[in-house]
Formats: structure tokens, sequence, C-alpha cells
């Protein structure tokens, strides 16, 4: 329920009117009343707090914008409404911006960098205002809002596992692959509430494949499960508590190694294998049972997950590169030369599927034939690795960086991001920087981390443009390291200090906590973040 606080309009009993006034009797409980005092009424007059209480989470030093949504009961604000807030601890600044929506206001208040690690639980004041200098209040002179602020720092125990229930999105799909989906776009349809975020488990992570910047393998979910590769195993942990379902051993192989899993209609597909010993693997996801091992060709190389579309089956692989397209039965569908490299994995469509290596190749889905090969004239193959995948925006238009390239020389080489037109079979803006890892992608905007300058960027899909930016706020954040997760109101990034949710409509984080790692969704509204020392696993919902 709305927290509400009350104000009562007073009202002063006139017991001798002046006597100017003719000797008019003095008012009595029969007598009429005199005019109320301004906003005043009859009634009770409040003002509702519809967004509820406070909650966040936030790395000490640096602060987070939160928004109270507020609604006038019995009055209306004398306009413009101004506000300061204050706080026993002095968790925040005293400084409020004030917007209006539609009825309601919104108070955005910062909390203080000078904040030290601790668990904040107390009430923010906030006066309102008639004028900017606060001297003049409004009907209702201000409001209480309980709060809990939860200041980490890399020292901070975990604050304590939340197990609750689990339910699914309704229409919302599961983070099955890379970047989530076949156009690997990063991006789930759901609106978060910030102050709903809780830690629900934290386990201890197996050794995970790394490259040359030592890439974290990413995490997939499917039907209440979470599919974690490591220590040459297959891990089906339940998205529960994070207790292991079951788990797959590929120390039996003659050259063992395994890369992140993709999952589709209940199989769970995952390379393995290195040398002569490479296969395409795909297990039952319930119950781990074997399903098939189709056998490729393959070097000392590590892939990203497969991609699964409609007609099949796609991953990196080959003993001087290429790609692999393999059926629902196992069956080899095809095997496309590409140039050598290795750490990525194709976007698929229904139209094609869209490798990097160089250049954009697209591959016919069943047959593998070649229908476009456009070149990058700003490709370097300086250590054969690329380190993340093609992003298909809107039809025919296909997002990519060589993105390994941005380690060389402490990124002092960088790279280039590029957009794609299949359809022309051109290159439509290229911008020079230092992309470190696959964007996000929605309605004709593009969400990537830059590390020189070290901001994260939105851009335009029509022609690269800046739109907006946003720096991470510590001195130390000085490169992204995990690809971008975007929802319908938040964009979430980790660099190498933290994992940051940051506001799309302020442009402002609004939370923070300093563990870092691959990023994914569940349809189940559990975030994770998966680092080299642990899986955390955050309740969104």
């Amino acid at each position: 329920m709305p927290h509400s606080v009350k104000f009562l309009a007073s009202r002063l009993a006139l017991h001798l009117l002046l006597a100017s006034f003719a000797g008019a009797p003095a008012w009595s409980a029969n007598a009429s009343p005199p005019s109320p005092l301004p906003h005043a009424s009859a009634n009770t007059l409040s003002v509702d707090v519809i967004s509820g209480n406070i909650s966040r989470m936030l790395v000490s030093g640096t602060s987070v914008m939160v928004e109270v949504e507020i609604a006038p009961v019995g009055f209306s604000f004398t306009r413009p409404l101004h506000a300061v807030a204050s706080d026993p601890d002095n968790v925040f600044e005293k400084a409020v911006k004030v917007m209006e929506r539609s009825g309601t206001y919104v108070l955005a208040l910062t909390t203080s960098t000078l904040l030290g690690t601790g668990d904040y639980q107390k009430e923010v004041s906030i006066e309102l205002c008639a004028n900017a200098a606060c001297t003049e209040f409004q009907a209702v002179k201000s409001i209480k809002v309980p709060y809990r602020i939860d200041a980490l720092s890399t020292a901070s125990a975990w604050p304590g596992n939340h197990v609750t229930p689990l339910a699914a999105w309704p229409g919302v799909p599961d983070w099955t692959m890379f970047q989530g989906n076949a156009a690997h776009t990063g991006f789930v349809p759901v609106e978060l509430d910030p102050d709903q975020i809780t830690t629900r488990w934290q386990q201890p992570a197996r050794t995970v494949s790394s490259g040359y910047s030592s890439i974290i393998a990413s995490t997939a979910t499917s039907d209440g499960q979470l599919f974690v590769s490591g220590d040459d195993h297959l891990y089906a942990l339940e998205e529960f508590d994070g207790s292991t379902n079951w788990s797959y051993d590929f120390h039996s192989l003659p050259f063992p190694s395994v890369n992140p899993a993709g999952i589709a209609d209940g199989i769970v597909y995952v390379a393995a294998g290195q040398q002569s010993s490479t296969y395409l693997f795909a297990f039952k996801a319930k119950s781990g049972g074997l399903v098939f091992k189709s056998a490729m060709s393959s070097q000392w190389e590590n892939y990203l997950a497969p991609t699964i579309g409609t007609s099949g089956i796609y991953t990196d692989a080959g003993t001087y590169g290429g790609l692999y397209g393999f059926a629902a039965s196992g069956a080899e569908l095809f095997f496309a030369t590409e140039e050598q490299t290795s750490l990525w994995t194709p976007a698929v469509d229904a139209n094609g599927v869209y490798s990097y290596t160089g250049y954009l190749q697209v591959n016919d889905p069943v047959t593998g034939a070649v229908t476009h090969a456009i070149p990058d004239p700003t490709f370097e193959n300086y250590i054969y690795e690329i380190g993340g995948s093609p992003v298909i925006g809107a039809p025919g238009s296909i997002f990519m960086a060589n993105y390994e390239n941005s380690i060389i020389n402490g990124g002092g080489i960088g790279n280039t991001l590029l957009n794609f037109q299949v359809a022309s079979n051109s290159i439509a803006w290229k911008i020079p920087g230092d992309y470190p890892t696959t964007p996000a992608y929605a309605k004709g905007r593009l969400y990537v981390g830059n590390n020189n300058p070290m901001q994260l960027e939105v851009r335009a899909e029509s022609d690269g443009s800046l739109i907006w930016s946003w720096v991470p706020p510590q001195a130390g954040d000085i490169g992204f390291i995990s690809e971008v997760l975007l929802t319908k109101n938040l964009v979430f990034v980790s660099t190498n200090l933290a994992t940051y949710a940051v506001d799309l409509s302020t442009h402002s984080a609004v939370w923070s906590v300093p563990l870092v790692g691959k990023l994914s969704l569940s349809k189940n509204g559990v975030l994770y973040i998966q680092a080299a020392d642990e899986i955390s696993a955050f309740n969104v919902k």
C-alpha cells in the first residue's frame, strides 16, 4: 500500500470580532465558519508516496539516483514544486530534482558519494516547498519515506540469500544463448524496478575457459535451470537455490575442454574438446541424457555458445577456422570455410547465418552456400580471436567489431564499430574506438561499451551518431568486461570494478554492486553475474 503522510488544516476560532464590525456577534458553533486557509478543505489532506519504500544496493563511494513518485490527495501543489531532502545519516544529498508526470510528481534523490560501507535503514524527510529557497511550504509541508541503502565494497560480505518462489514473466523468453537469443541483441522485454532487486544466492564459480583477455564463460537459462560451463564439466543448476541438478564430465576426451552452452526445445548444445576430440554435444536439458555427439575438427581453441536457429545449430570450429551447421538430429548440414579465428559465434535469422572473421559472411542456413561476403577494411588479425558475435538489428542490418583487438597495447590500437548492410553488400558506417564486448540492441538503438573514451554509448542504428553516453563513476573503472544487457528501462554493464544499472530515461546509475562478470537474465526474473570467483544471483522482481 502507498505510504501516506497526513496533514490536518487547522482552523482558528474567533472569540471576538473587531469593534469596527458594528458589534457583530462572536463566532459560535451555530455561526458560519470563516473561509478556509489556502489549499485546505474539511477533509484530511495527504501526499501519497506511490513508489513505496526505497531499497537499493550501491558501490560505496559512488552514488545512485532514486526516484520517489508522489501525488497530492485533496489539494494541488502550488507550482512549481520544489523539494529538499534530509536524513540522520546524510545518506542523501539535499538537492532534489522535481519532475511532473501526468498528474503525479517524481522526486529524484541522489545518494551521497561520501557514504561509507554499511547497511543504512531509516527514513528520509523530504520538504515540499513553494519556492526555491524552501522558505515557503506546500499545504503538506513534508513527507517521510523509509529507506534501506546497502553500501558495499569488495571487502563486504554477501548480504544474504533471499530464495523466494520462482514465477516466469508471461511471454518473456529465457536467456538461451550468447547475448540471450539467436540475434544476440542482449535485450529482455521487461521493465525493472531497482527497489525490487535483492540478493538470491551466491556460489563459488567453476574454473572457466578463457582467451587472451580472460573472457569468462557466459551462462544460459531455460525452464528454471542455469547452465554453466567450467572445470571441463557442463553443469545444470537449479535457479531456485543454485543446487546442481546434473552435470557432465568431459575428462574422458583425449583433449578435454568445454565451452558455453546454448539451449532450444529442451536440448542443450555445447562444443567441447580440442584437436582430434572436438565434438558438438547435445543433452536433454532436464535429465542430462546424451542425445548426440557429432565430430568436428579444431586446434587448441575455445568457442562461444552455439547459436540455434529454426534450421539448425551453428558453431565456430575447424582446424583452420570455419563454421559448422548441424541438424537437430546431429547430422552435419555443412562446413563453411572462414578466416582462422576463434572465440566467436554466428548470429542467425530466417534469412541466413551471419559470421565475422574479418569480413561479414552470410551462409544459407541449410546448405551453407555463401550468399554475401562484405570485407572489413579495418580488420587486423593480431591474435586470431574475435571475442564476440554479430548483432542483428533491423532486417539486413548487422553490427560488429573485432572485439579482442581492443586489448592490444592496453587499448592503444583499438578497433572499429561497424554497421553492415547485407542487401547492398556495404558498410553503412564505421566508428573508431576501443570496443571490447558485444553490444545490445533494441528499437533502432545500439548500446555499446567503449574503453576509449571510457563510456557506455547509445548510438543510432541509421548513422551511428551518438545519442547519449554514460561514464562509470569510479576512477579505477578502466574497461568493460561484460556484454551489454538491456531491458525496457535499464541497461546493465560490468566494468573491471563493478556492475551498474543505468536508467534509460535519466541516464543515471540507479543500482550497483562491487561484483563483475558476464551477465544474463532469466524469464523467472533472476539476474546472474558470472565471475571468475563466484556466481551471484539476484531477484529483480
